[in-house]
């Protein structure tokens, strides 16, 4: 049997052998940080191509999340979006490695954090009482400026491609050059007022392009594909011609990049009756 003064010798050894596992268990797991996403879908993990933007990065970009947190007019919902969007701004710095610096800021009336975002181009947003908060983001990187003048809910499940997008904006002084082949109405149609036909206007594919890219037409029938042209997208070639084709081969063989979309279903190219 434990005399009284082992057993105090053991209990105390024991306390102090539990407290020695926690300190080491603690700065393991410290060191090893591990993150989940259990949102529906995963939207706070980021994608392969976010990642492959961030790692190309040359030089720090810096992105200010401005957000009306200490506002009490702001709605609940509108805070908890608020907290996810600086969330996942802390999912891109810590993939950054050094190379995203998020600072917050919280505008107030007639504050320097509220002049900081109108030169920023983020814009004040309006609550259903009529009360003014901001969130937005803008983002900057050596002489480059992109701002994400309002996030809002509806566009949530967008949100990383948003930022991405920013990112990418900063990091390119010139816009690069698409092509786009179709013989759809991708850029519009002119309309036939006499036979009571209106006008089409172009695709929002084309114009979510246009914002990002310099987006040149190629005639289905050309005999070349320009130089300044680095991806060339080839959207249902119906009736394509040989030399179109061979136009399309000289350009990959040199190195050019092309996206083919064929569809032989295509919606745009239904023909009534």
């Amino acid at each position: 049997m434990l005399t009284k003064y082992q057993a105090v010798l053991y209990s105390s050894g024991g306390i102090v052998a539990v407290f020695v596992i926690l300190v080491l268990a603690n700065f393991v797991l410290g060191a090893v940080k591990q993150r989940i996403d259990l949102t529906e879908g995963a939207i706070y993990t980021l994608s392969e191509g976010t990642r492959g933007v961030i790692a190309k990065l040359e030089s720090p970009v810096k992105i200010r999340f401005y957000f009306s947190q200490s506002d009490a007019s702001v709605p609940l919902a509108l805070k908890a979006f608020g907290r996810r969007v600086e969330d996942l701004l802390g999912e891109f710095r810590q993939a950054s490695g050094g190379k995203i610096i998020v600072e917050k800021l919280d505008p107030q009336p007639d504050s320097d954090a509220e002049d900081s975002a109108a030169l920023d181009g983020v814009e004040a947003q309006v609550t259903g009482a009529g009360e003014r908060f901001y969130l937005g983001v803008s983002v900057s990187q050596l002489d480059q400026k992109f701002a994400l003048p309002a996030l809002t809910l509806d566009r949530e499940r967008l949100l990383e491609y948003d930022l991405t997008r920013a990112i990418g904006r900063t990091a390119t002084a010139k816009k690069p050059v698409v092509g786009v082949m179709t013989p759809l109405p991708a850029f519009g149609r002119g309309g036939n007022p006499m036979m009571g036909m209106p006008a089409q206007e172009p695709w929002i594919f084309t114009s979510e392009l246009r914002r990002d890219y310099n987006v040149k037409r190629v005639d289905p029938n050309a005999e070349r594909i320009e130089d300044d042209i680095g991806v060339l997208l080839v959207i249902h070639p119906r009736g394509i011609t040989d030399q179109a084709q061979y136009a399309i081969d000289q350009f990959v063989m040199r190195g050019g990049k092309l996206v083919a979309l064929l569809d032989p279903y295509a919606y745009f190219d239904q023909i009534p009756g």
